[in-house]
């Protein structure tokens, strides 16, 4: 497809399927080297045959607990052996319970917290020491829509979410402060936050394109009238990854189709321009 990764490596966590699949199909295509990883050893050996079928260079080491420190030492020891090094990170691995808080306990809340936040930490600062030695590199971390300083941060401020919600948003902040802390060594840390995103698993949650359902539980809320898809992360993921970005680090990537923008409302449901011309015409004493 390209080569605007060509002669990097990059390692791509939670590789089993959506929308990290889609970003080592991706990745590879434009030139990297790919280490992938996921606690689903099925899925992950799927994802690596599909990137081999495609030419591209990947090993993946499954199944992988990303909460477990041996395990991301393990991961980078690999990734040393394989390919001499590590220039980008794309974390999307993650778990979390659901629940409101008025029942959500504190063993699922911790969950949470170690599932999403401790685990990006880990990644992240293990795949800086490596980044160190080549000079510099990239670290993309994933937050979301639910992690906004507004209402829940998702559509129709579903409680049950609150503590990936809570997760997310300590997500935001970390990668703002980690490229504050790794920009002295050359090292760029963004997040991307993704809107709905639509996967095979979650297709009787947001209905197919063209339904009722779709239209009601996600069109109206956002100001493109879409839902977003995997590629739609995987390019803005490749975007800061690459030298593209080389002067960006820091920011948080809303790809919500301008969910996050509306307030979480999406397009006005009427028509402004005929509102206020109405409105002018009755000062005049026109209409």
């Amino acid at each position: 497809m390209g080569d605007r990764l060509k002669g990097k490596v990059a390692l791509i966590t939670g590789t089993g399927d959506g929308i990290a699949r889609s970003t080592a199909l991706r990745f590879a295509a434009e030139g990297a080297s790919i280490i992938g990883c996921d606690i689903n050893a099925e899925k992950a050996a799927e994802t690596l045959r599909l990137v081999e079928q495609a030419g591209g260079r990947m090993i993946s080491v499954h199944p992988a607990d990303l909460t477990d420190e041996a395990t991301i030492t393990g991961l980078m020891t690999r990734t040393a052996e394989e390919f001499g090094g590590l220039d980008i990170l794309v974390h999307y691995a993650m778990i979390s319970q659901y629940g409101s808080p008025d029942v959500l306990t504190k063993a699922e809340m911790n969950y949470s917290l170690d599932h999403v936040v401790t685990m990006s930490f880990l990644v992240a600062q293990q795949a800086a020491a490596m980044m160190r030695k080549r000079g510099g590199g990239s670290i993309v971390l994933t937050g979301s829509v639910s992690g906004a300083p507004f209402g829940s941060g998702y559509i129709g401020n579903l409680p049950h979410i609150f503590p990936y919600a809570v997760a997310k948003s300590a997500v935001i902040r970390m990668g703002i402060a980690l490229a504050n802390h790794l920009g002295r060594d050359r090292i760029r840390v963004n997040v991307v936050s993704p809107g709905t995103v639509f996967t095979p698993a979650v297709r009787a949650l947001y209905g197919d394109e063209g339904t009722e359902d779709r239209r009601l539980l996600i069109d109206r809320q956002t100001l493109l009238g879409r839902i977003s898809y995997p590629d739609d992360i995987t390019n803005a993921s490749l975007f800061l990854a690459s030298d593209e970005a080389a002067n960006i680090t820091g920011i948080n990537l809303y790809v919500d189709g301008g969910y996050v923008a509306s307030g979480g409302v999406g397009s006005a449901l009427f028509d402004v321009e005929s509102l206020v011309d109405r409105t002018v015409e009755r000062a005049l004493g026109v209409a």
